[in-house]
């Protein structure tokens, strides 16, 4: 009995170990499941794409109102040409419905318009700071109007959704250069302002303040004067049009930032909106014992970037006529009101069920993919026949999906997450950074799609969404996106990253077409395993 019993358990454990090892050879999941590297080999593989460039400088203008920031300047692309961005914004009053006291008379008018800097201390332990999204460091000419054209929050005719202004707009606009405000030519600069106010009394020391780089202006001490204020704002307390936002955006429409190149150069500067104004100091109440006061005029209102493009009609020719069938030699990327590429993975789906025929015959490979990748090589000869200069390329490229104009499932993947949840960096993993020669000239993007080409693989993706667009990016964390203008929803693109639109920089990458040498073309590089047989 106990051989007998013995045997028996024997012969289950060796069938146990049979049904087991059978079963390792029978792998039905891609990309997932825990599994014996012994058992598995690596390999890699290229899939030929098509990729070509869209362009919306001249005709086709792009969405810029609905941003945190304006864009003012001049720059100077060395490969493209030349770009002026000036700003129409909406202000709006700190206070609404105010007589401003008993005889209000104006003290002083400051204009304050802060750079983007980031503050750090030298080596002896002095405060300084580094500015952010200034590029040159040639003065501009900036001028500031009275608009008198009115900027809706609503589209007409049905008035439920948000307006949307074009990058091409402001240049049809009728009255948006009206009173003047002021003009100033002036270069930004990362010296701190030190504002000092006046002691009320000899006995008293003056108050110092410490402010980051930013271009200040007394407005009463210019030509213009401190009495065109006294006269459209504290003379008008108690009216109508000063009674609450809408009446006062109707009658104070807005300001316009106008930018022009001084001997043609210039700068050309990102700056925040939030904490750009026009503040009113003013004094009221009875004689013998008058109060000091003030009003602020906060850009926080709608506003609308203009992008005038002058730019190299040789750029312009290489983008006329694209072969969207067979793909591109170049693709040309150019941030603002300029031009993006579209890249299709798979070719096309003959038999129509909705998935590409590669995608299909992929899907079959019972493969685990390690790692997706699209390399894309700069075209430094080409750089250099149109700028025949250096070259400031753009740090970072950003892909996303044309059909819903979200990133990737990488990009979430990639994201590191502070404190809040809030995304506080990208890009380590999903969109490398531009890799440099030692001389500074750029290689190439790595852009890693791992998780997604992972789910187009899913055999329940019976819709796999394969065109992607690519654009450069002024801030990898803003995903949102704006309209491309004449486009539907269902063409394809139709919008383009806000991170692009708010962008100057521009490159040339080598395309996908066959007369791109092998080493530079632009293909799918996927990494994987599979079983052994």
């Amino acid at each position: 009995m106990k051989l007998n019993t013995v045997l028996t358990r024997t012969l289950g454990v060796l069938m146990l170990l049979f049904i087991f090892f059978s079963c390792e050879d029978d792998i039905q999941g891609i990309g997932s499941g825990l599994v014996d590297e012994s058992n598995f080999t690596s390999g890699s593989e290229t899939y030929p794409v098509v990729a070509y460039s869209e362009r919306f400088f001249d005709s086709v203008g792009v969405q810029t109102n609905g941003f945190g920031s304006g864009a003012l300047g001049f720059y100077l692309d060395s490969i493209y040409g030349t770009t002026k961005a000036s700003t129409l914004s909406q202000v709006d009053l700190s206070v609404y419905n105010s007589t401003f006291g008993t005889n209000p008379v104006i003290d002083s008018v400051v204009f304050e318009m802060p750079y983007f800097s980031t503050q750090g201390t030298n080596s002896d332990n002095e405060t300084i700071y580094r500015l952010d999204s200034v590029y040159g460091s040639d003065p501009i000419k900036l001028t500031a109007f009275r608009s008198y054209y009115f900027l809706n929050s609503n589209s007409t005719p049905d008035l439920e959704n948000g307006a949307v202004y074009y990058s091409d707009d402001i240049a049809e606009f009728n009255g948006v250069e009206g009173d003047t405000i002021f003009s100033e030519t002036f270069t930004p600069s990362n010296d701190p302002f030190v504002a000092v106010v006046p002691a009320d009394t000899e006995d008293q020391d003056d108050t110092r303040t410490t402010l980051s780089p930013r271009l200040r202006l007394r407005l009463d001490q210019n030509s213009y004067g401190e009495t065109y204020w006294q006269t459209n704002i504290l003379d008008r307390g108690g009216d109508d049009e000063l009674f609450n936002a809408n009446a006062f955006r109707n009658y104070f429409r807005g300001i316009y930032l106008k930018a022009e190149p001084v001997e043609n150069t210039g700068s050309y500067f990102l700056f925040d909106k939030s904490n750009t104004n026009i503040v009113i100091y003013y004094k009221n109440g009875a004689e013998a014992s008058r109060r000091s006061a003030s009003l602020t005029l906060s850009f926080s209102g709608g506003s609308v970037i203009g992008y005038e493009n002058d730019f190299n009609a040789s750029i312009k020719a290489e983008l006329t006529d694209i072969d969207k069938e067979n793909g591109e030699e170049n693709l040309y990327l150019k941030g603002g009101q300029g031009s993006m590429a579209v890249i299709e993975l798979f070719g096309p789906d003959d038999n129509n069920d909705g998935i590409p025929d590669d995608l299909a015959f992929m899907r079959t490979e019972q493969r685990l993919i390690r790692e997706a990748n699209l390399e894309f090589f700069v075209d430094q000869d080409k750089i250099a026949s149109f700028a025949g200069a250096s070259v400031s390329e753009p740090e970072r490229i950003y892909i996303y999906n044309l059909e819903t104009n979200q990133p990737l499932v990488d990009f979430s993947a990639d994201a590191t997450a502070g404190s809040t949840g809030a995304i506080t960096a990208v890009g380590t993993t999903h969109l490398g950074p531009l890799t440099r020669t030692e001389t500074g000239e750029g290689i190439s993007y790595k852009i890693r799609i791992t998780e997604y080409l992972k789910r187009l693989l899913d055999e329940n993706n019976d819709a796999p969404v394969t065109k992607l667009g690519v654009v450069v990016s002024q801030n990898l964390l803003s995903t949102a996106t704006g309209s491309i203008e004449g486009k539907s929803t269902s063409d394809i693109p139709n919008r383009v990253p806000y991170s692009s639109i708010i962008s100057n920089r521009g490159t040339i990458l080598y395309g996908s077409s066959e007369s791109v040498p092998e080493t530079k073309r632009l293909k799918l590089k996927v990494f994987y395993s599979e079983a052994s047989n």
